[in-house]
């Protein structure tokens, strides 16, 4: 008699399906399940952004109006009396008006200056801006900190300095801030205690907004920032020997003579960085006899790093005297490296004026004393100074035709 073969094994065929189709459908659910959540959170995000979207221009709507009579009251007072009055104006307003002309304020105390911006801190210290953000470098955060650097910087009213290096000098972007309150309220303090501030302690780089404040207290004078540099130089990171080398090459102001051996000295520096900056900051004092007197440009040549060697060539370049034209050469010839040799044929090239007053000639006209390497650099570099001068005669050019042609 025939037995199915399931009945002979016990049916044991059967609950292997079902076992599959269970391991099917469980990945499936978690998936759906997934997907349901993904597609909640899509929806919930899409109604929070919208609702917060409608209620922000509700609220920008009812300021609007708020804002306007409070920019024509503003404005009428600065411009139309003698005297603003201002205490007595912002006493009369609610703590919602006082928050829009604060700012109101903030907006003009950016575009005024002068005259306008003084009558203007009268509001400031109406609203008792002064007396709250020294409270704030006192008592608050990092952020209360920062705000507060920035309304007396914004009313140009500095505040003790003791105030200032006690509460404002953990972080580089603090150092900066309180120092541009000296610089914005003309300071006679701005070089030696912007210096102090920027500077002593510690201090770490700075971001862009601190190399700009440090160029301008520089700019001031530079005399304290060299003094500092020569006697703790060594003693900073990497980055920022970099960035004080940066600003010291960008000064115009005359610095006489002040130390700057230290830039010297930066010339064989570890890192690459600030050999680089280093030899950049140079090319602004070519002026200087007796610190060019301490410099062995040839000496360049044995620097392991062509970034740092090309850097030395540009200064040369921009030096552009018989003796650092000399020392160029004989670098040229000796560079082992081809992009480097390109740098120092440009750097020859550059002090021989432009469109037909420059010479694309060879150095001194004798090819043979030159490596057929620096030759292939030369002509690299001279064609593209007669494309350059090509291209900066084109608009002269157009101009001429234009004329010609009897165009109005």
């Amino acid at each position: 008699m025939y037995v199915p073969s399931s009945r002979l094994l016990g049916g044991s065929l059967s609950n292997p399906p079902v076992a599959a189709v269970e391991a099917t459908d469980l990945p499936s659910l978690v998936v759906s399940f997934g997907l349901v959540v993904l597609g909640s959170l899509l929806v919930s995000a899409a109604l929070i952004t919208v609702g917060y979207s409608l209620l922000a221009a509700l609220r920008r709507r009812r300021r609007e109006p708020i804002r306007a009579d409070l920019r024509s009251e503003l404005l009428d007072r600065l411009y139309g009396s003698e005297v603003p009055d201002w205490e007595p104006w912002v006493a009369s307003l609610s703590a919602a008006r006082r928050d829009e002309l604060e700012s109101l304020l903030d907006v003009y105390l950016r575009q005024l200056d002068g005259s306008d911006a003084e009558r203007l801190a009268g509001l400031g210290d109406a609203l008792g801006l002064p007396e709250r953000s020294r409270r704030e470098i006192r008592e608050g955060d990092y952020w209360d900190r920062l705000h507060a650097l920035t309304w007396l910087a914004l009313l140009r009213d500095p505040p003790a300095r003791d105030l200032l290096e006690t509460h404002c000098t953990d972080t580089p972007r603090e150092r900066a801030a309180a120092v541009r309150i000296l610089y914005a309220s003309d300071a006679p303090d701005l070089a030696s205690t912007g210096v102090d501030l920027l500077l002593g302690d510690d201090p770490s780089a700075f971001s862009v907004f601190g190399i700009d404040t440090l160029y301008r207290v520089g700019e001031a004078d530079p005399g304290p920032l060299f003094d500092r540099a020569a006697a703790e130089f060594d003693d900073w990171e990497p980055a920022l020997q970099q960035q004080v080398l940066s600003v010291t090459g960008h000064l115009h102001t005359v610095v006489g003579d002040a130390d700057l051996s230290w830039v010297l000295e930066a010339v064989s520096n570890p890192e690459e960085r600030v050999r680089v900056a280093a030899w950049r900051a140079l090319g602004a004092y070519g002026w200087n006899a007796p610190l060019r007197s301490g410099i062995d440009p040839t000496a360049v040549g044995e620097d392991p790093s062509p970034i740092v060697r090309a850097s030395a060539y540009r200064l040369l370049g921009a030096w552009g005297d018989p003796e650092a034209l000399s020392a160029l050469r004989t670098l040229a010839a000796a560079e082992p490296d081809g992009r480097t040799r390109v740098v120092a044929a440009e750097a020859a090239l550059s002090h021989r004026g432009r469109g037909g007053v420059r010479s694309v000639e060879s150095p001194d006209g004798h090819e043979s004393a030159y490596p057929a390497e620096f030759e292939d650099a030369w002509a690299w570099a001279a064609e593209h100074a007669r494309f350059d001068d090509l291209a900066r005669e084109i608009p002269d050019r157009g101009t001429v035709t234009r004329g010609r042609e009897g165009f109005p």
